[in-house]
């Protein structure tokens, strides 16, 4: 029995008549008639007598309704959750993220997401890069966030911005300031440091000894979040990324471009054999233009 002799037969079944059953399958009667007709010739017996002007269900017909209910009820579903899973508009994602990247983009792009797509709940956690990478590969996660992310085998990696690191300062400097400040002007100030060893760390690293400068740190870190909090209560100077630099408060800490410049990518990854589902594209797409907002929010006088 096809699908679309199961569909007419169920219509009959509701209704009553073949005039009803092909209104409610929004097709033409003679069409309508003729499935029924082909159901019935494939069967080899008949599925309705005509009582008084109605098509009353045969034995077997009576039979095969209890189970062909059970199929058009699972169709059903089958059709709601394809239309669920295009509009991505419920379901669940699992985010990891550099601790960075959680202070304002990661909440920021969720709440505004929810706010489209109110059905949709998430998880996220902070994880430095290796773990990032860990978590991602071993499907812990469906989406990782982070800098600089480095080709693996395993990930599928995606660019989703551009950034710089930043220096910044207590609020107290800022009228001595230069408007792009070099390398060398924080060791006449106590600088406090990132231990790093990602990618990340690295790459400011690299720019420092192509400067030829030394930066010894009275207080060395583990995130940029615990130095930005300790320039904001006078500890001392910093550099750190741009999303570190876009949540200060800009009554305690000063913001300058770094001269040379240190440029970093943010990307996102997941694990090859996973494929995106619609829901994490689309979520995706939310944090590009969520990054653009909060790199907006940098002082438009230190904006690349």
């Amino acid at each position: 029995m096809q699908l679309r002799h199961l569909e007419i037969f169920h219509a009959v079944m509701l209704t009553g008549t073949i005039t009803a059953a092909a209104k409610l399958l929004n097709i033409s009667q003679p069409a309508a008639t003729r499935l029924l007709l082909r159901a019935e010739d494939q069967l080899g017996y008949k599925l309705f007598d005509r009582v008084k002007g109605r098509l009353m269900p045969t034995r077997e017909g009576e039979v095969l309704h209890a189970e062909s209910e059970r199929i058009i009820s699972g169709l059903e579903n089958l059709r709601k959750l394809s239309r669920n899973l295009g509009a991505a508009t419920s379901g669940h994602l699992r985010i990891a993220a550099a601790p960075a990247l959680c202070i304002d983009l990661v909440p920021l792009a969720i709440s505004r997401f929810r706010q489209k797509h109110a059905d949709v709940s998430f998880e996220v956690e902070t994880r430095q890069y290796a773990d990032l990478v860990r978590v991602v590969l071993n499907h812990e996660v469906d989406i990782g966030i982070g800098f600089d992310i480095q080709a693996h085998p395993g990930l599928d990696v995606q660019p989703l911005a551009s950034a710089q690191f930043y220096g910044i300062f207590p609020k107290a400097m800022e009228n001595r300031l230069p408007a792009t400040v070099k390398f060398d002007w924080f060791r006449k100030h106590p600088f406090i440091g990132l231990r790093s060893d990602d990618p990340l760390g690295s790459a400011f690293s690299t720019a420092l000894k192509l400067s030829g400068v030394d930066l010894q740190p009275i207080v060395e870190v583990k995130t940029n979040q615990i130095a930005l909090s300790l320039v904001a209560r006078g500890a001392g100077t910093a550099i750190v990324d741009q999303y570190t630099a876009a949540g200060h408060d800009p009554k305690q800490v000063a913001v300058r471009m770094l001269s040379p410049a240190i440029d970093f990518a943010v990307h996102t990854i997941r694990a090859k054999h996973q494929p995106a589902s619609v829901l994490a594209r689309k979520f995706i797409a939310m944090l590009a233009q969520t990054e653009k907002t909060v790199s907006a929010s940098l002082p438009a006088s230190v904006r690349p």
